[in-house]
């Protein structure tokens, strides 16, 4: 007879754009606002796609080299800088939760599961969203690019969980990237793939679902019950 498997230990890190929203229309039309800004031409928001996941400074730099003569570091952190202006103030409230994720948050939390964050993006941008889809209350912890080091650096996933009071047990981190299941597998916690998103699971194996709201009933039937 096989080994009894453990049950998930009620902890669940995520990531945010591409896992838990969809907020692809909105950094393509910020960055498109700045590449005008600069005469160079639009991005499609399939070539976006392609861009995304590594923080701004890496969406920028890319965006250059995929309209002309690429950036120097200094350059870059300027024009990160105008984008970041341009996502803030401009931002037409376009970006969405995936089908499913809200309820699935809502039925975790009932349940007595402990919620975070870990992200690339600008911890002031990914906090502003996480309020204003109502979420604020269920996601306490948002570990962002611009206070430590980036994915798939396995310090920011780890320093989510420290901050949420994990201790042992089956914890979860939940990406739809490759840099995503890099970054639980550099930090040793199990990876939960979703493909509604925008990147590919590369080289990497893990569990894998099509959409939230399997992935957010396999999380429920699987972690621990009510635990206060």
């Amino acid at each position: 007879m096989g080994g009894q498997v453990s049950r998930l230990s009620g902890w669940a890190v995520f990531d945010l754009d591409g896992t838990l929203v969809d907020t692809l229309g909105e950094i393509t039309d910020a960055l498109n606002r700045v590449l005008e800004g600069h005469q160079r031409r639009s991005l499609s928001r399939e070539e976006v796609m392609t861009l995304v996941g590594h923080g701004p400074n890496t969406l920028i730099a890319r965006a250059w080299s995929a309209t002309g003569a690429k950036a120097g570091k200094d350059e870059i952190l300027g024009i990160s800088n105008e984008y970041f202006r341009e996502y803030q103030r401009n931002a037409r409230g376009v970006s969405r939760p995936y089908p499913g994720v809200h309820e699935g948050l809502q039925r975790l939390i009932q349940r007595g599961w402990k919620l975070g964050v870990c992200t690339n993006k600008d911890g002031t941008a990914a906090r502003s969203l996480i309020r204003k889809l109502g979420w604020g209350d269920w996601i306490r912890v948002v570990v962002s690019g611009d206070e430590t080091v980036r994915k798939p650096d396995p310090r920011p996933l780890k320093l989510a969980l420290k901050r949420m009071g994990a201790g042992s047990g089956r914890h979860l981190f939940v990406g739809d990237s490759e840099v995503d299941l890099q970054t639980a597998q550099n930090a040793s916690v199990e990876a939960v793939f979703v493909r509604h998103g925008y990147g590919e699971m590369g080289r990497f194996r893990s569990r894998c679902f099509d959409d939230a709201v399997g992935m957010f009933r396999w999380m429920a039937q699987s972690g621990p019950a009510r635990s206060g």
